[in-house]
């Protein structure tokens, strides 16, 4: 069977998510999810992960792949991803003042000492060097396993 080239056309409504938008450039190039994944190499549950709404972002060599199958311009594509938005930026930053007693308490030895953050213990060391005049320098080291505080 022969697949129809049809020009997209300019006029077109198009879907507001990328789910909604892959599956119906897909219809409109009467291609099946088979067709489609055998296009573009991804498997079929990749393609029904997208067209579900399970993928909102994609590489840029993976929406190259698919808007070179589907016959469209990759931007097409780019404008309807949404990328999930990093935990990191929501938290808030740890006071330098905090920081210090944090790294204090390291240095003299204590252990339990919760995560400024979200209050799970930290694992604690403490790293030894030496410095460019040979002194022994103490640092303190400290992360959450939990969430992605550092002190370093």
């Amino acid at each position: 069977m022969a697949r129809i080239t049809r020009l997209f056309p300019k006029d077109m409504e198009l879907k507001p998510t990328l789910a909604g938008r892959v599956n119906q450039i897909r219809e409109f190039r009467n291609l099946t999810i088979r067709d489609l994944a055998k296009d573009t190499r991804f498997t079929t549950g990749r393609i029904e992960d997208i067209e579900s709404g399970l993928e909102t972002w994609l590489s840029s060599a993976d929406r190259q792949i698919l808007a070179t199958a589907l016959r469209i311009d990759p931007q097409v594509l780019k404008d309807v991803e949404v990328r999930a938005v990093e935990e990191e930026a929501t938290i808030t930053e740890v006071p330098i003042a905090v920081l210090e007693d944090l790294a204090d308490a390291v240095l003299h030895g204590e252990r339990d000492i919760p995560c400024p953050r979200c209050k799970t213990m930290l694992n604690c060391s403490i790293q030894e060097g030496i410095d460019l005049e040979n002194n022994q320098i103490f640092l303190p080291m400290a992360y959450c396993p939990k969430c992605p505080f550092v002190l370093k």
